[in-house]
């Protein structure tokens, strides 16, 4: 069987575009006070293009970023998730990411891991 080591996964999907490195340093309360150590391009690209000048983007991805992961909460706290591991899957409540309504996931990949910022999957 072919193991990997934590964290190959994404590097490989920073490589192909997928992924982006994120390291602002900040720890999110509300994600275990953990910092967010990668996010979707798609979701960048989303958070990036609310900008008022491009020469913002990036101030303005990392603000919004920070905003949304203040209002995250465990997954496994919502009804009928009981079962559900703790602090592995942090969801938000659809917010304006781009010109609709959406939910953003703060997945951990395994315990005490780095937590990635995307959309779900179906989004």
């Amino acid at each position: 069987m072919d193991h990997h080591p934590p964290g190959d996964d994404r590097e490989r999907l920073v490589a192909a575009g997928v992924l982006r490195r994120y390291d602002d340093g900040y720890r999110h309360p509300a994600l275990g006070h953990a910092p967010i150590s990668y996010v979707s391009t798609r979701l960048w690209d989303e958070l990036t293009a609310l900008a008022i000048a491009p020469s913002a983007a990036t101030a303005t991805a990392h603000a919004l970023l920070r905003t949304i992961a203040a209002d995250a909460v465990d997954a496994a706290l919502a009804p009928g998730n009981e079962r559900a591991p703790h602090d592995d899957l942090y969801v938000t409540h659809p917010a304006f990411v781009g010109p609709h309504r959406r939910v953003v996931w703060f997945q951990r990949s395994g315990p005490g891991g780095p937590i990635t910022a995307t959309f779900p999957p179906d989004a």
